[in-house]
């Protein structure tokens, strides 16, 4: 399953660092609670910019940011199969977290794929680096990455 991550270049400027799970130890995400070492990816670039971009606090798309290309065997992929009502509200739901949680805690797999509520139908990837199967061989990058400098404008509106 092919993924992407976009991230600041200071904090990505190698595989290891771009994916070593501190932005899922430091804060919660939708789909696991802060504390374990995990981090998302989108199954398209385009999914993978809108991703980063609903999740700044300050608009910072301009400074650099890298790419990586990620590219999972299916047999590593679990999929969330049963979603909790409410799941894709704009508050983080401890049900959906759970899910995370418990793939996490018992390391099930070096990957989770769940939705997007960003945008419908698309999915992202949790990763875990430190599951004992994952293999840096699987990722490439990091590659520059520019955001589009009209979508600047349309956020500072």
């Amino acid at each position: 399953m092919m993924a992407y991550r976009i991230a600041l270049r200071r904090f990505g400027a190698t595989a290891r660092e771009a994916l070593n799970g501190r932005s899922g130890y430091c804060a919660d995400g939708r789909w696991h609670g802060r504390g374990r070492y995990l981090d998302y990816a989108a199954q398209g670039r385009s999914l993978a910019t809108l991703e980063r971009l609903v999740h700044y606090k300050r608009f910072d798309c301009l400074e650099p940011h890298v790419i990586y290309t990620l590219d999972v065997p299916d047999e590593h992929v679990e999929t969330v199969l049963s979603l909790p009502r409410g799941w894709d509200g704009v508050d983080l739901l401890a049900a959906a977290q759970a899910i995370g949680n418990r793939w996490c805690d018992r390391s099930a797999s070096p990957a989770l794929q769940a939705p997007s509520t960003v945008t419908p139908g698309e999915h992202n990837l949790m990763l875990n680096s430190r599951h004992p199967k994952w293999d840096w061989k699987w990722v490439s990058g990091p590659k520059p990455f520019l955001f589009n400098a009209r979508l600047a404008e349309l956020l500072k509106k």
